[in-house]
């Protein structure tokens, strides 16, 4: 890995992100919210959905990834069909393409190739910097 922005597009586009994400979320759904334990209240409120509700929006974790999630997805947009496909090759290590597989498939030099993608990673560096959302 080069630094950390490749690492957290190559996390984005493999799947890794979504993955935490549900993962999080399943650990704060089954962690037991035990604010007197042992004291019995006569007066407390059961309710669960809401409860859960604010376990994820209170969780720091939880919302640093949904941000990352959600600052590639809405930069992406913003970028051509051909970029988006020239990156989402390059950084999904589930099928782990070259350069040269790449051009082939796209039908560009490898050259115009890695011209995208550096130009679509030094966006995502920029625009994380902008909102500052951690890398």
């Amino acid at each position: 890995m080069a630094d950390k922005t490749d690492e957290l597009l190559t996390n984005y586009y493999s799947g890794v992100i979504d993955t935490k994400i549900l993962l999080r979320r399943s650990e704060l759904q089954w962690r037991p919210n035990d604010d007197n334990a042992g004291i019995k209240s006569l007066n407390k409120h059961t309710r669960p959905l809401e409860d859960m509700l604010a376990r994820y929006e209170a969780d720091s974790i939880l919302h640093e990834l949904t941000k990352q999630r959600g600052a590639i997805k809405r930069l992406e947009t913003t970028f051509s069909e051909e970029t988006r496909q020239i990156v989402q090759m390059h950084y999904d290590r589930r099928e782990r393409l070259s350069w040269v597989v790449i051009s082939l498939r796209m039908n560009l030099s490898e050259r115009t190739c890695r011209t995208y993608q550096k130009t679509f990673k030094d966006s995502v560096a920029q625009t994380f910097n902008e909102l500052d959302i951690a890398v």
